[in-house]
């Protein structure tokens, strides 16, 4: 997409929870980038609750994630989805002899709107939840092994030689 296209993008964000992990669910629809970045990127790094309408849902649970960008809303394009799902099982059944297929088409589901846009989730998120708070880098450096063994040897030997221990 261009950069006029991806201002017009619309995100909409799937995801299964341990409790349902085959079960797909629309957490948010129609988001624009800075709206995913603040309700979905910021809470997901952190390691904190996505709040959905009423719904909390603690990013700890969640087992799988879609990133969707589509053009247009998430009613629009599933209701699109639809209407082609619809027209091809009547082209197949007008065509087709003896098998006949009974069917209420796509777009009623969550998951379909896979179907109409972009999975851009590897743009977006590529760590664990809660990669972000983890320990700083500093805290981090401190509490290495090798680095508090280094430097508690160099203070012994100031120490000695300061103090002419070695004698």
């Amino acid at each position: 997409m261009s950069e006029s296209e991806e201002q017009l993008a619309y995100y909409q964000v799937l995801v299964s929870v341990e409790q349902a992990p085959n079960e797909m669910r629309q957490v948010f629809a129609d988001l624009a980038e800075s709206d995913l970045k603040q309700k979905l990127l910021r809470p997901y790094r952190q390691g904190t609750s996505l709040i959905s309408g009423n719904e909390i849902v603690p990013v700890s649970q969640i087992r799988k994630i879609h990133v969707v960008r589509t053009a247009r809303t998430d009613e629009v394009e599933r209701a699109e989805l639809h209407t082609k799902s619809v027209r091809e099982i009547d082209q197949f059944n007008r065509d087709s002899d003896s098998v006949v297929l009974i069917s209420a088409g796509s777009g009623y589901d969550p998951q379909d709107i896979l179907e109409a846009g972009e999975d851009v989730t590897a743009k977006y998120i590529s760590g664990h939840p809660g990669a972000d708070s983890g320990p700083s880098a500093l805290v981090r450096l401190i509490s290495n092994p090798w680095l508090v063994t280094v430097a508690g040897g160099l203070v012994v030997a100031y120490l000695i030689w300061k103090f002419g221990w070695n004698k």
